[in-house]
């Protein structure tokens, strides 16, 4: 579960209070320029009796306000780590908690603002997140998350995301997130991660009826807004489960509720018949418009399939973290055959061992080519490769064949092969030029 708190709620606080949400984000430098006061903002809205949270998030740090302590006694000063400070130095931070120090946290030198409070939990704010798209982010990313499964105590705040994925899907703790903006724009964020524009709505029927709001509604900005905060908290608390919920027929809601009783369904997670290809990634899957199942950036979590299983063994549906763990696999792989390889020629003796290895590299070469690009398992699909040896379909024998011709037609002998040539090439296929009914379309 990934604790959620609403961005800047300058425009939208009714919205979030209607919904009982309570706890807020501010940028500072927002609060300053709209003469905002956080602590009236919140007890204004929110009124008497009732406990809130709110977060001020500054450069030199993060300040907790509460129902019951402002700013010049705040509940907590949490450290806010930027995006291109070292990461020796959020280790270092995440390590130990700040407010078990006495010393820090009771030293005249340092401002109320960024002075921790003696007995506060341990939160670290990330601030200035890279946009995820670039290859160099993607780093960053699967390093803070490493992080963040290495201190478990530690709860690590992600600031300034607008993507579910991001948020929901690496194993953070807790992060923000700004509704209104898609609400603005005729946008709704599905509790999937998926952002649809309003006219294609009613093909995501389930959606509206488990957060026990109607079609209709989504006509009325307000109402979408409120619609995008309820996705987000149900994502929040279920992104990670496999939820085959009822989708068909009257939905009884509970006006006092947030969303629908979700009720068991007896069939299958998704409607229609899957289509070869489909059941690998979720972004790239036909079913996904009906599958319960789906979320943003996912492989198939549908049980049985090849997909579900890699995410089980890497503990994570996000399919770049299992991209690039499935490299790293085959790298150590790739040097445990070629080490085994080296010791047949010098044994002369062929090694049993050797060949299990050779074969469970090539089984996770063609799953981690299936994952960088799915429409290698589309039928009609060619994949040229080298001088011209083409691999269709998506049988791993029918692909690894490929490979293997593809390398002899290079003038290599197949006892010359080595992993990396095969581990190269799977790549090239990934990455290469394809033929899609007889038409070349090149990548680059």
């Amino acid at each position: 579960m990934t604790q959620i708190w609403f961005r800047n709620p300058k425009n939208y606080i009714r919205e979030v209070t209607e919904v009982d949400h309570r706890l807020l984000v501010w940028d500072k430098g927002i609060l300053i320029k709209n003469h905002i006061d956080p602590w009236i903002f919140s007890h204004l809205h929110y009124g008497e009796n009732k406990q809130w949270r709110t977060m001020i998030i500054g450069s030199a740090g993060t300040v907790e306000i509460t129902d019951q302590q402002k700013e010049d006694s705040p509940a907590a000063v949490y450290p806010t780590f930027s995006y291109g400070e070292s990461l020796s130095l959020l280790e270092e931070i995440m390590h130990s908690n700040i407010g078990e120090d006495p010393i820090a946290c009771a030293s005249p030198d340092i401002p109320v603002a960024e002075r921790p409070i003696l007995g506060q939990e341990h939160r670290v704010i990330i601030a200035d997140i890279p946009d995820a798209r670039t290859g160099s982010s993607r780093v960053f990313y699967r390093e803070l998350k490493e992080l963040q499964e290495e201190y478990p105590d530690c709860i690590l705040h992600l600031h300034g995301s607008y993507a579910f994925r991001q948020i929901f899907g690496l194993g953070y703790q807790s992060g923000d997130w700004e509704p209104r903006t898609y609400a603005a724009n005729k946008m709704i964020a599905l509790p999937t991660g998926k952002n649809i524009k309003i006219d294609r709505a009613p093909l995501f029927q389930q959606w509206f009826n488990l957060m026990g709001m109607k079609l209709s509604d989504m006509k009325v900005p307000r109402q979408r807004c409120i619609f995008n905060i309820r996705a987000a908290i149900w994502a929040s608390e279920h992104w990670d489960e496999n939820m085959n919920f009822k989708s068909r027929g009257k939905v009884e809601v509970d006006p006092r509720a947030l969303f629908s009783k979700p009720v068991q369904a007896t069939t299958q997670p998704y409607r229609g018949s899957p289509e070869p290809g489909d059941k690998i990634s979720c972004d790239t899957c036909s079913l996904a418009n009906t599958c319960k199942y789906h979320r943003d950036g996912a492989v198939c979590s549908i049980p049985g399939t090849e997909s579900s299983v890699m995410a089980t063994y890497f503990k994570s549906r996000d399919s770049s973290k299992i991209i690039d763990a499935l490299g790293t696999v085959l790298a150590a792989q790739s040097d445990r055959v070629e080490t085994g390889m080296k010791s047949e020629e010098i044994l002369g003796d062929l090694d049993p061992q050797v060949s299990k290895e050779l074969n469970s590299l090539f089984k996770n070469g063609v799953s981690l080519a299936k994952l960088v690009d799915p429409s290698l398992t589309k039928p009609g699909v060619n994949i040229n490769v080298g001088a011209g040896a083409a691999v269709a379909g998506a049988s791993p024998n029918a692909i690894m064949a490929g490979v293997i011709r593809a390398l002899e037609e290079k003038g290599i002998r197949r006892e010359d092969i080595t992993p990396e040539m095969i581990q190269d090439m799977l790549s090239e296929i990934a990455g290469g030029p394809k033929q899609v009914e007889g038409t070349v379309v090149s990548n680059g």
